[in-house]
């Protein structure tokens, strides 16, 4: 397995993180005049048609392996997203993207036993680190009010869902063409939140009295939360190693965060905001040099 690090995967991947960071407080705020299934079906088809228009455009054929789309689409953003956004309805942007951030210790652990990628005594370390944290921010939720245990629960199977996913991604994106591999996992995830959306016999009854804001504010939880970071983790995936891609996820509470506080959505309590400065101290001890 090649470990060395590329530039451009570096820049891609952190520019991800950054645009996942900003949509999780966006998915939040639209989520107080959409419902679960309605914002999982926007900002999914939103993502993918940005990602269509662009495929359009070329005028180009697709070349991808649809088995591989289908396992990545139903990853992510299918589950991750189904559990975020049922995480959001019970919780809060800083909880949420604290727990999320489990995510880094499935990743690294799950790359050590199947790609072969060594653990460090210092990442090992960091990745202890950030997951104490993660602990300690959660251990003031009670079991209703603002932030429940549905909501960590949810958020914890979404971490899952999303590692299981980097995975996957690490191991078929240098077998397809970036733009062609999110395009089809994207039409998969659309597919997924149709079922649900569907299947939950839900429906847009409310939408003339759903404010513009809401609305903007889906389609851009759907630019910067599917189009955009899809697009630049898979590029990513097949130049930076899988335990970097796990420590670059530390950044997208700490962006999601300040981003939340910044659309009103709230700022961390005292004990979230030691377990999220645990966690950003982790990224420090996992990827500073020797």
């Amino acid at each position: 397995m090649n470990n060395t690090i590329s530039t451009r995967g570096l820049v891609a991947l952190i520019a991800s993180m950054l645009s996942w960071g900003m949509a999780n407080p966006l998915a939040d705020m639209a989520l107080d005049a959409f419902s679960i299934t309605q914002l999982l079906l926007l900002e999914i088809s939103i993502g993918f048609a940005f990602v269509a228009l662009y495929v359009l455009i070329k005028v180009r054929n697709l070349k991808l392996r649809w088995k591989i789309a289908l396992a990545l689409g139903l990853l992510e953003p299918g589950f991750t997203y189904l559990f975020g956004n049922i995480g959001y309805a019970n919780g809060t942007v800083s909880t949420g993207l604290i727990v999320m951030a489990t995510e880094v210790f499935f990743v690294a652990i799950i790359g050590a036993l199947f790609l072969k990628e060594k653990i460090s005594s210092r990442l090992a370390i960091s990745i202890l680190m950030g997951f104490f944290g993660v602990l300690l921010a959660v251990s003031g939720v009670s079991n209703s009010g603002v932030d429940n245990w549905l909501g960590v629960s949810a958020f914890t199977v979404a971490a899952i869902a999303a590692s299981l996913y980097v995975i996957v991604a690490r191991l078929y994106a240098t077998q397809n063409n970036v733009v062609d591999l999110v395009f089809g996992q994207l039409l998969v995830g659309t597919v997924f939140a149709l079922i649900i959306f569907f299947g939950t016999n839900s429906n847009f009854n409310n939408a003339s009295s759903i404010e513009f804001k809401y609305w903007l504010v889906a389609v851009l939880a759907g630019l910067f939360g599917v189009a955009i970071p899809f697009l630049l983790f898979n590029y990513a995936s097949s130049l930076v190693p899988t335990r970097y891609s796990a420590l670059a996820l530390n950044a997208i509470p700490v962006v999601g965060i300040g981003f939340g506080a910044l659309l009103g959505r709230g700022l961390p309590t005292p004990i979230q905001a030691l377990g999220g400065l645990i966690v950003v101290v982790s990224l420090y001890v996992g990827t500073r040099q020797k």
